[in-house]
């Protein structure tokens, strides 16, 4: 897969010489680079501000995103009522698959996303006062 961005006046998004660009060559499968995920459009476009900041700054720039998936991201432990329990649970929390330390998923021997548990962050009362979901440590229900 192919993922780059592209200018009318410019063509390929690259700096003036050539020799920075947001150009993205990805093998996707689970066997291969895994999946070009939030994380990874994130950081190409860094990387295309970047080099907009750098070599083209008299300009405005626009960037026009077609990819379903990215507008229903939000943060892995962002508040979300329906993963919620209805009553208290031990050990409750969000699956989501893991990553390793490039931030890449981590994958088992036959191939599959490594998932693992996480906390939400805690919610806040309108008047700012936090709102802690899970059980303080040492608490008997604690998990």
């Amino acid at each position: 897969m192919v993922t780059d961005f592209v200018s009318a006046d410019y063509r390929w998004l690259k700096s003036p010489e050539g020799k920075e660009s947001a150009h993205v060559l990805f093998k996707a499968g689970k066997a291969r680079d895994g999946y070009f995920m939030n994380d990874d459009v994130i950081a190409q476009v860094r990387k295309a501000m970047d080099i907009l900041k750098k070599f083209y700054t008299n300009e405005d720039h626009i960037f026009i995103f077609n990819n379903a998936k990215t507008h229903l991201k939000q943060a892995n432990d962002a508040l979300s009522a329906c993963k919620m329990p209805k009553f208290p649970l031990e050990t409750w929390g969000i699956t989501v698959a893991a990553k390793g330390s490039i931030g890449k998923l981590v994958c088992d021997d036959n191939g599959k996303a490594v998932k693992q548990k996480i906390q939400m962050v805690n919610a806040r009362l309108p008047n700012g006062t936090p709102q802690l979901l899970y059980f303080p440590e040492g608490h008997k229900h604690a998990g």
